[in-house]
């Protein structure tokens, strides 16, 4: 019983710090993660990511603003989804989460452990989640407007050397 107790403590160990890696895209790839624009759950999200991912390797885009480029490499655009782009490839459901997670600073990575949990059994949690992100946590009205520095991550205003405030012109 001791045995086996510390061969999972192994395979956790390894796990923690293998699988982040593996999720990893490739130098210089960047990651794109979409989102829904007028889910609270999902914005709180791109806070988070934000906030823990101090050397800035993913971007946003809300999917209400992109609805072009999910058709044209093939991902949903009905919004039930995060869609991480990283490279010429696509992720979904808790993939892409998982996935965002493992290009975030420690400790985030070691959320990736469960990657482990296969996929079908994560990707049914999160579609509950998903089914019922409105009705838990709201939605707005509109999608945000980024400012100051954040700005230069979105996608719509990634060229953009503006990053005042279009509202409060600040």
């Amino acid at each position: 019983m001791v045995m086996r107790g510390a061969i999972v403590a192994a395979t956790i160990a390894m796990s923690v710090v293998l699988i982040p890696r593996a999720l990893q895209p490739p130098d210089g790839t960047e990651s794109w993660l979409m989102f829904d624009g007028v889910c609270n759950l999902c914005d709180g999200f791109v806070n988070f990511v934000a906030d823990g991912d101090s050397a800035r390797r993913v971007r946003f885009g809300a999917q209400q603003r992109h609805l072009e480029l999910l058709a044209r490499i093939g991902a949903p655009t009905d919004f039930s989804t995060l869609v991480l782009i990283q490279g010429d490839q696509f992720y979904l459901y808790s993939s892409a989460a998982l996935r965002t997670m493992a290009v975030m600073d420690w400790p985030w990575r070691v959320l990736c452990v469960f990657t482990l949990v296969p996929s079908p059994i994560r990707d049914t949690v999160y579609r509950f989640v998903a089914k019922h992100r409105y009705q838990v946590f709201g939605k707005t009205e509109m999608c945000r407007i980024p400012t100051g520095e954040f700005r230069k991550r979105f996608l719509e205003y990634e060229h953009s050397e503006d990053v005042s405030d279009p509202i409060l012109g600040n």
